[in-house]
């Protein structure tokens, strides 16, 4: 099955190009990878980001500080976004996009053996980084998840009735779709809910919803007799 795929990047991309730059090795290989590739030099709309799998960004296309600051990084949550073409030695960097949200960067130094194995995992929904990043984020995040439960549980009433009933279907291991279906909405206006219910919640994906959602309300309830 072949997985629609946008390229942001200012250069040009062909596949039958022939050149072996960073930027045109990495970009051959996603066709063979299940990929439908179109590039481009500005974000595009909404609705074709929303027929979009996998939103790939060169690292060249504009500053580090920039690119984390991009509409399509910071406005769809549930977007699969990868960097490409980073220095290898660029570590706060490759942290920073973690916490964006970035599900993958990749290396300009990273021999093609390398980058197909990445981006096969990246397409299956697993995250890309190398161990020093991984080890620091889950380091990070044991941290948080130490602070007291009540100081969690008073987040819950800056959620509306209708996005804690969209949280409880996403615990619940509802899709968008089956959300929409059930509560008689879009999937457009599901997908603007969630994005909401990520900014907050302070969370970055599913994964971490799921886990807040679970130290709200996996405690004992006062009862006032």
């Amino acid at each position: 099955m072949s997985h629609q795929a946008f390229v942001l990047t200012k250069n040009s991309f062909s596949e039958h190009t022939r050149t072996e730059g960073a930027y045109e090795r990495f970009l051959s290989i996603l066709p063979s990878c299940g990929f439908t590739v179109t590039a481009g030099s500005i974000q595009p709309p909404r609705s074709v980001l929303n027929n979009t799998y996998t939103f790939f960004i060169d690292a060249q296309y504009c500053s580090s500080e920039a690119m984390l600051s991009l509409p399509v990084v910071n406005d769809y949550p549930e977007l699969n976004k990868v960097i490409f073409n980073v220095p290898v030695s660029d570590v706060d960097f490759h942290y920073a996009a973690l916490q964006h949200g970035i599900n993958g960067i990749f290396h300009i130094e990273d021999n093609l053996e390398l980058l197909v194995r990445g981006v096969q995992q990246v397409q299956a929904g697993n995250k890309w980084f190398s161990r020093e990043i991984m080890s620091r984020y889950i380091d990070a995040n044991l941290v948080a998840r130490s602070k007291p439960v009540a100081a969690l549980q008073s987040s819950t009433t800056v959620l509306t009735k209708r996005e804690l009933a969209i949280t409880r279907k996403i615990a619940d291991g509802a899709q968008n779709q089956e959300i929409a279906d059930c509560l008689h909405i879009s999937v457009n206006t599901v997908k603007t809910h969630v994005y909401s219910i990520f900014r907050k919640t302070d969370c970055r994906n599913r994964v971490e919803l799921i886990k807040w959602f679970d130290h709200q309300f996996s405690q004992p309830q006062q009862v006032n007799y």
